[in-house]
């Protein structure tokens, strides 16, 4: 009897000391401390602004019609092919590249150079700012500012590590 007394005062004991270091640090200096979340918004921000530039360029109204957000979607049907409009035949747009991603409360600032050539007229580079948030449908651009004539295009940017 005496040896299951003490193997039960030894596991008593052991539990005892456990309880009390399971709320201490040691184990999160064992396994480290919980990383901290990846705020994704810039990557897909700059991804949703890329697949517009691209869609211009190719004069695809359907694909950069599906980026925006619904509150845009009239607007764009009434100006997209018209004159200055982001998608006009007769314009030549690009190359074209985002040169900057900002927060701005609970969206990202996206601001990208293009390479416009009106018709007939001679290539000028313009700097635009899109506004891109995350609705419950998902990523879409909400706004985009009036275009501001740039000195020249932006030399290209190389692509981070991360990337």
């Amino acid at each position: 009897m005496l040896p299951r007394r003490r193997a039960l005062a030894v596991a008593t004991l052991a539990v005892a000391l456990a309880a009390p270091l399971a709320g201490c640090s040691i184990a999160d200096k064992i396994v480290g401390e919980d990383p901290a979340p990846v705020d994704e918004s810039p990557q897909k921000a700059r991804a949703h602004i890329e697949a517009y530039l691209a869609a211009m360029t190719k004069r695809d109204t359907a694909a950069g019609r599906k980026l925006l957000c619904p509150t845009l979607v009239g607007t764009f049907d009434k100006t997209a092919t018209g004159e200055g409009g982001d998608f006009n035949k007769k314009t030549k747009v690009g190359p074209a590249q985002v040169t900057d991603v900002r927060a701005d409360g609970d969206g990202q600032l996206v601001t990208a150079a293009i390479l416009v050539t009106p018709p007939g007229g001679k290539p000028t580079p313009v700097g635009v700012t899109f506004l891109v948030t995350n609705i419950d449908s998902g990523w879409c651009i909400a706004r985009e500012d009036r275009a501001v004539v740039l000195p020249s295009m932006p030399a290209a940017a190389s692509p981070s590590p991360s990337q």
